[in-house]
């Protein structure tokens, strides 16, 4: 809903996240895995893929809010099959709405394995097709977008959607005067950082900034923030796990440590991290510097299993 602060409107801000390669994913754990067969203590089944994972964290963040802010938040993803259908249930009862485009394949499950004591296995299928759906995924994602409003453009793109789709998406959301924020790796990451139109704010973990970059693994805080001031972003979110984050803006890089916690989790903390950054930014309109505070303690909270 829009309308005209001086005539006293009242505007409710829209945020939308897109999902290209969303899936459902199963946990099992036991005390140990091994070859043959494993029997495990217990299981779970999430709707997964990284768009998802920052609107599950902005609902979060909304419901933990004691004052909270009015908003929109449309959630994009191309969804079929039996995992498709699955999904669009364990959102419905997280309080997630999905704006789900159907697909003709059905989509990825992905599986992870996860011992007492050691490290986790992770099994990912590719991104299914989406075939001629990505037009009305485009639209989903562009309908009734305007000024104040934010786009979060996350994760892979299917073999059949061009790296350079999410650099080309979010110019034309900076076309209707929304924010495009973008959470991509690999040669999407690279095309999206050399475009004319650049988004407003990218969130590279370490190695995906010191990939992009040609950076060593070993590079210091230092100059991994030396590299970020290079790419002509607005905006860059380092997210280094429990070695804390570091926020890129107007040519200097600031570090904000992390409070060390036990860890429960992993998998998705940088895209909680990303998703409160955005409530607490562009909803709660938090400094940026107040908002990396925010959401490594939102983060921290998510690893530490709270």
């Amino acid at each position: 809903m829009r309308g005209d602060p001086a005539r006293g409107e009242i505007i409710i801000m829209t945020i939308v996240t897109l999902t290209l390669s969303p899936a459902a994913d199963i946990e099992y754990r036991a005390a140990r895995f091994g070859e043959g067969l494993n029997r495990v203590s217990s299981h779970a089944v999430s709707a997964g893929g990284k768009g998802i994972n920052v609107s599950r964290s902005i609902t979060a963040s909304a419901k933990r809010s004691g004052d909270p802010v009015p908003f929109r938040l449309r959630t994009v993803a191309p969804l079929g099959g039996p995992a498709g259908e699955m999904i669009r249930g364990i959102l419905a009862k997280e309080g997630i709405g999905v704006t789900a485009v159907e697909i003709a394949g059905a989509t990825r499950v992905n599986a992870s394995l996860i011992p007492d004591e050691g490290e986790s296995i992770e099994v990912n299928a590719p991104g299914v097709p989406v075939g001629d759906a990505l037009g009305e995924i485009e639209a989903a994602v562009l309908a009734g977008i305007g000024p104040g409003d934010v786009v979060v453009i996350a994760g892979s793109c299917p073999r059949d959607v061009p790296k350079s789709y999410p650099s080309e998406l979010a110019a034309k959301v900076k076309a209707h005067g929304a924010a495009a924020v973008l959470d991509c790796d690999g040669e999407a990451l690279k095309i999206a950082v050399n475009a004319d139109v650049k988004p407003d704010l990218i969130k590279p973990n370490r190695e995906e900034l010191t990939a992009l970059t040609g950076l060593s693994g070993d590079a210091s805080v230092e100059e991994l923030g030396r590299a970020a001031e290079t790419l002509g972003i607005p905006r860059v979110i380092t997210t280094m796990a429990g070695d804390g984050s570091l926020l890129t803006s107007g040519g200097e890089s600031v570090f904000f440590p992390t409070e060390k916690r036990k860890v429960v989790r992993l998998k998705g903390a940088g895209d909680t991290f990303l998703g409160a950054f955005v409530y607490a930014h562009y909803v709660l309109r938090r400094s940026a510097a107040d908002s990396m505070k925010y959401a490594a303690e939102a983060a921290g909270a998510y690893v530490a299993g709270e």
